[in-house]
This record gives C-alpha cells, sequence and structure tokens, in this order.
C-alpha cells in the first residue's frame, strides 16, 4: 500500500464520518451526546469552509454533499498515482 492509498482510505473514512454527522442531525437532541458533538469537531472545520464558497439555497445545506464529492475526487486522483 502505497501512502496515496492510505490517505486515499482516510479520506474514504472522513466522508463516511460525515455522513454520520449528517444522519445524526435527524435525532432530536442529538447534540448532547458527547460522540455527535466530536463529530461536529472534527467536520466543522472542513464543512465551513465549503460553506463559504458555496451559495445559500434557502435552509437547505448542501456542503456535506460538496464535500463528500470533493474528498471522492481527491481520493480517486490519489489511488491512480
Amino acid at each position: 500500500m502505497s501512502i496515496f492509498d492510505f490517505i486515499a482510505r482516510i479520506l474514504d473514512l472522513y466522508s463516511i464520518v460525515i455522513v454520520v454527522r449528517v444522519l445524526s442531525e435527524w435525532i432530536p437532541n442529538s447534540r448532547n451526546y458527547q460522540i455527535v458533538q466530536f463529530l461536529i469537531l472534527i467536520t466543522e472545520p472542513f464543512l465551513s469552509k465549503i460553506r463559504s464558497i458555496l451559495p445559500q439555497m434557502g435552509s437547505l445545506d448542501f456542503s456535506p454533499i460538496a464535500a463528500i464529492l470533493l474528498l471522492e475526487i481527491i481520493g480517486t486522483v490519489l489511488k491512480n498515482l
């Protein structure tokens, strides 16, 4: 396994963390749980940067979709190096 494959796998794991964070937002009072607070802590810096680039679409937040798409593109490029 090359270093590029390793980084690509970490990016895949980070994508999963973003999905879990988004799904946890559907649970009432989920922000009270420490695991959800940890997920927010590690994903919010990246998602907030994407939110600052994306235009607002009403109350819908497309930053997780854009983040996962970006991570997948970077991971695919790294796997092909």
